[in-house]
């Protein structure tokens, strides 16, 4: 006797669609405030579709954050690019600051806002997000170090130490961006930030 095997069939829908939705989702309500249902009637997919395309919640936050520092967190690393010390602090502060204000997506930065308020039972997720910060506040300690080889870094300052003010300041930024700080308050406060670093237009 023979048995009929179907053939898995490929998601009718744009995962890639799916997924920037998902990334908003989260952005906006955090891991621990975004659900399956919530996820499936924004996404327009039937939650059995969503396992099978993306894994399970903690799979698709995972992938959604990716999502988010490949597509719109790259403003930091077009910052991290400059050829000059100076030039990255300025960008570093001008991008987030454009970014941070912007109408087009929720305030905030989704790695502090997406699981910070997380229960034990969502410990992975508020693990990836700190894996991720600090990968970015990585990413500034290099971009210090190449600038102390170049001697645009003085040799008196810690290194890992400057790289966390500098995450500090921007991260601020973000915190200000929740609490309602529109774009034109992120810059002023950027360049007050800028004034104390040192660094003149």
């Amino acid at each position: 006797m023979k048995t009929s095997v179907k053939l898995g069939r490929p998601p009718e829908f744009d995962t890639d669609a799916a997924l920037d939705v998902a990334m908003r989702l989260f952005w906006e309500r955090g891991y621990e405030g975004t659900s399956i249902s919530d996820l499936s009637q924004a996404m327009g997919i039937h939650p059995s579709s969503i396992y099978a395309a993306f894994g399970d919640k903690q799979a698709l936050f995972a992938l959604a954050a990716k999502r988010y520092a490949d597509v719109p967190a790259q403003y930091m690393v077009k910052a991290l690019e400059q050829p000059t010390l100076r030039g990255f602090i300025l960008a570093a502060f001008d991008n987030t600051a454009e970014f941070l204000g912007s109408k087009e997506h929720p305030s905030s930065c989704f790695t502090l806002t997406g699981a910070i308020s997380c229960g034990l039972d969502t410990e992975p997720a508020k693990i990836l997000m700190r894996e991720i910060r600090l990968e970015n506040e990585a990413a500034i300690k290099a971009r210090l170090l190449k600038a102390r080889r170049a001697g645009e870094f003085p040799k008196k300052e810690n290194v890992g130490d400057y790289a966390r003010y500098l995450s500090s300041l921007l991260s601020g930024l973000a915190i200000q961006a929740a609490n309602g700080s529109t774009r034109a308050e992120l810059k002023r406060t950027a360049e007050i930030a800028l004034r104390h670093l040192g660094i003149e237009r």
